[in-house]
Parts: structure tokens; C-alpha cells; sequence
């Protein structure tokens, strides 16, 4: 199934990507001779009017053929008016602009279905992710505490893998619970192994399945700080705001937010007195959990405590009503259009590691992880790709529309399109970066996961063979 959900995946990112182009061909009279579903050798195909519709044999999104498009095409006399290099500079743009719009469009019309319906809709938060891995609180009785780790102590690997940013050891310890880790410390000068193995900790996800994570009890200062607070329910009676940070609860001092929901979910309908930082100010707020019955680890019916927050360190949440919907919809769109920019930047600068970046077989295993979570993640993984694809089609590359659109500022600045000459050689040298970087990003994909799936899966069902 891995394949058929990359295949829909990526067709209707492409398919809605080539049918903006296509609209705003057809709106500003641009005479268009193929539209088509997929790529490569047509399969079917049926000519309604000046356009050839057609389905082609590869299913990975597909393309548009505007007349005149390409140098040097034959272009009948009467055809002339109609074609693509025939007209202003400003019906071209917004043809070309059209796709990355009409991408931008598909995530907006995600985004405001889930908050329409209820879902949150998660925003990363570029600063939390990207901080540096040194410990500033470990938890009392905590796996850290008991493996020896210190304040101050630095992450450098797990497992004999370098950590560069904080997210990275907490994706480690939450994909391994119960499972025992090796990692190096830098402390002081001295570089030391220690053993740490994660608690495993059950919880409930946005859509009430179960969800088993690792947590080792180690965070960064104001870790229990507030990213969202759920309408009706007790976090927003008792008045706690996003951005407040839970300093202590019934005077016993908060660390992680594992400390702070700990206590939420052992005191149901308990009032509880809060110490709370907002801003330079501490002030005590008062709150009793809502009592929630779930299943324990045996089956058993038990009642915990609930409060409606959710935490700011890794993503932003958006909730609204159906009335509010399209403006947080946009809001959201908004939001991770300057994420994704500043990750961009963060990478052309370094702060990012270029090992970070991910490309087409990530991408694949991502959306087959996410159907595999249920449709509304699947759909909510696509919205965000989208966004990716308009941002990077925006980026002024030759080949890429941001290259066309820069050809085309040129245009108007010059009064006179570029040579034939100058733009070929501009599209080799596009092209000979897209490679090198496709090239690259399938490097690391592959030491990514093909490596790693070769070793567990591939090597000891030789090993077996040759036993």
C-alpha cells in the first residue's frame, strides 16, 4: 500500500499544482494543447475544443502544454495572438504564479476543514526545534536522574548518532521507550558513556487512540510553558493563558511538562494551587481537573484528571469554530509559510545540518506513516507538502516558476525578454543544481532509511539464508 498512498499523494500535489497553470492559461486566452493526468507515454486520451485531455502512463501528477511555450516552436500565423510567448509580461506571470497559488489554495482548504470539524492544527516552532542540546532541568526519579545525567551536561549522540538540536534527542526518546540507549555526554571538557533507558508513558492523541511514547525526564528551562488552552475546559475557567509557565503545583516545583501532566492526571476533581510565571509576574491560580475515565495497562477502568492545555515547545495549535475557520485557515497558512522560509534560511546559513534535509523517499515513507495514522493525518501531511512545493517552486531558480518569474521581472526592468542564448544557459545551470541537490537529498534519504531498513530486515534474512 506504500506505493498507491505515495502515488495519490503525489498526484494531487502535482495534478493541483498543473491545473492552476492550466486555469489561468484558459482565463487570460492563452490556447492551451495538452492537459494531463500523469506523465509520460498517454494511455487515454480525448480532444474537447483546442486541448487534448489526456491520462499518461506514470500517475505522479502531471503537466501542462501551453502553445508557444518552448523557444523556437512553429507557430501558425492565426495561432500567434494565442500562444504563451506571444503575450504581456503580466498574463505570463500569473500564469506561471498560478501554481504555487493554487497550492497554497489545496493547504488553505485542508487547514479550514480541520478547524472547522474540531482538529488542531499543529504549527512547529522553528526555535524550539532548532535549540541546542544541553540539559537544564532532569526530573527527580527520573530514567536521567538515575542514569547519572547532570544539569548542564550536553547530548552529543545517541546510540553512536550525532544530535545537533534538541527536537532530535527528544524524537529518540520518545520512538524508544523501554528500550536501553547509549549516550555521550559532554561534560565540562570529558566526553562520558552513560546507559539511559525511557519510561514508557501512555497517553491519548488528538483523536483518543492510545499512544505509547519515552520520555528519560530531561528538558529545557520552562519546558512546562503553555501553547494552547481548550475552550470549556478547566485550564481556561481557572484563566491560564498561552505563554504562561507553570512554575509549581501545591509548591512541589515543575521541571518537564511530564512532571506537570503527571500531576493533572493523578488529581481529578482535586483543586490544585498553581504558581504561574506571565511575563516578570508570579501569580496563584487555582484548578480542578475534570475527571476522565480510560483503560490502564491491564484493561482496567480508571479516572484521571484532565485540564485542556497542550505544550508550546514543539508546535503552535490552532482551534477555532466553523465561523472563524477561513481566518485561521489562513492564519495557519501564514504560519507555515514563514516556518518553512525561515528553515530555508537556517539551512543557507548552516544553523540547520544539510543532513537534515529529506527528499523524495522520505517523503514517501512519511505519507505512508501518516495514511497508515488515519485519513486526517494523511490529508493534514499533504497540506503541509503543498505549502513545501509552492514555497520552493517560489524560489527564484531557473527551470522553477520563482526562475520564470524572475526572467520575467528582468523582462520588464530590461524592456526586452532575455536571449535564447542567455536563457539556456540559465536553464542548464538550474537544472545542474536541482540534480546536484536531488542527488544529494537521495543520499540522505537513503542513509536514512534504506540503510537502516537493510540492516534490520535484509541482512539477517540473508544471515538466515546462508544458515
Amino acid at each position: 500500500m506504500t506505493i498507491v498512498w505515495a502515488v495519490i499523494f503525489f498526484g494531487i500535489l502535482i495534478f493541483v499544482h498543473e491545473l492552476g497553470h492550466f486555469v489561468f492559461a484558459k482565463l487570460t486566452g492563452v490556447k492551451v494543447l495538452k492537459f494531463s493526468l500523469g506523465f509520460g507515454p498517454a494511455i487515454v486520451g480525448k480532444k474537447i475544443g483546442e486541448t487534448e485531455y489526456l491520462i499518461s502512463a506514470i500517475p505522479l501528477g502531471g503537466y501542462v502544454k501551453p502553445l508557444g511555450e518552448q523557444p523556437g516552436e512553429e507557430i501558425a500565423e492565426e495561432d500567434k495572438p494565442r500562444a504563451f510567448n506571444n503575450q504581456p509580461v503580466w498574463k505570463r506571470a500569473a500564469i506561471v504564479l498560478a501554481g504555487p497559488v493554487f497550492n497554497f489554495i489545496l493547504a488553505y482548504i485542508i487547514f479550514v476543514v480541520f478547524l472547522s470539524l474540531k482538529y488542531p492544527v499543529a504549527i512547529p516552532d522553528l526555535d524550539a526545534l532548532m535549540d541546542n542540546t544541553v540539559i537544564e532541568n532532569v526530573s527527580e526519579d527520573s530514567p536521567a536522574m538515575r542514569a547519572g545525567l547532570k544539569v548542564n551536561d550536553v547530548i552529543v549522540s545517541i546510540n553512536g548518532k550525532d544530535v545537533n538540536a534538541w527536537i532530535e534527542t527528544q524524537e529518540i526518546f520518545l520512538k524508544n521507550p523501554g528500550k536501553e540507549l547509549i549516550l555521550k555526554i559532554k561534560r565540562d571538557s570529558e566526553l562520558i558513556d552513560l546507559k539511559v533507558t525511557p519510561d514508557s508513558v501512555k497517553e491519548k492523541d488528538i483523536k483518543g487512540n492510545e499512544v505509547v511514547f519515552g520520555t528519560i525526564g530531561v528538558s529545557k528551562k520552562d519546558a512546562a510553558i503553555i501553547g494552547n488552552v481548550t475552550a470549556d475546559m478547566p485550564a481556561m475557567r481557572a484563566g491560564l493563558k498561552v505563554n504562561d509557565v507553570i512554575v509549581s503545583i501545591n509548591g512541589k516545583g515543575i521541571n518537564t511538562w511530564t512532571d506537570m501532566r503527571g500531576m493533572f492526571s493523578g488529581n481529578p476533581a482535586k483543586e490544585l494551587i498553581l504558581k504561574v510565571k506571565r511575563g516578570d509576574e508570579l501569580i496563584d491560580l487555582k484548578i480542578t481537573p475534570d475527571s476522565v475515565k480510560e483503560k490502564d495497562d491491564d484493561g482496567k477502568e480508571i479516572v484521571i484528571g484532565r485540564v485542556g492545555i497542550l505544550p508550546k515547545s514543539s508546535v503552535y495549535f490552532i482551534e477555532s469554530s466553523i465561523l472563524m475557520a477561513p481566518l485561521k485557515g489562513a492564519d495557519a497558512v501564514y504560519r507555515f509559510s514563514i516556518f518553512i522560509l525561515r528553515s530555508v534560511g537556517r539551512l543557507a546559513t548552516g544553523d540547520i545540518p544539510a543532513k537534515q534535509m529529506g527528499g523524495p523517499i522520505l517523503i514517501v515513507d512519511a505519507a505512508s506513516k501518516a495514511a497508515s495514522e488515519g485519513m486526517p493525518n494523511y490529508f493534514y501531511f499533504i497540506a503541509v507538502i503543498s505549502i513545501n512545493l509552492a514555497i520552493l517552486n517560489l524560489l527564484p531558480i531557473p527551470v522553477l516558476d520563482g526562475g520564470h518569474l524572475m526572467f520575467l521581472s528582468i523582462e520588464v526592468l530590461m524592456r526586452k525578454p532575455l536571449s535564447e542564448k542567455t536563457m539556456k544557459i540559465a536553464n542548464t545551470t538550474g537544472i545542474s543544481l536541482l540534480l546536484a541537490l536531488i542527488t544529494f537529498v537521495f543520499y540522505n534519504d537513503i542513509m536514512r532509511i534504506v540503510v537502516p531498513w537493510m540492516q534490520k530486515v535484509v541482512v539477517p534474512w540473508v544471515m538466515k539464508i546462508l544458515a
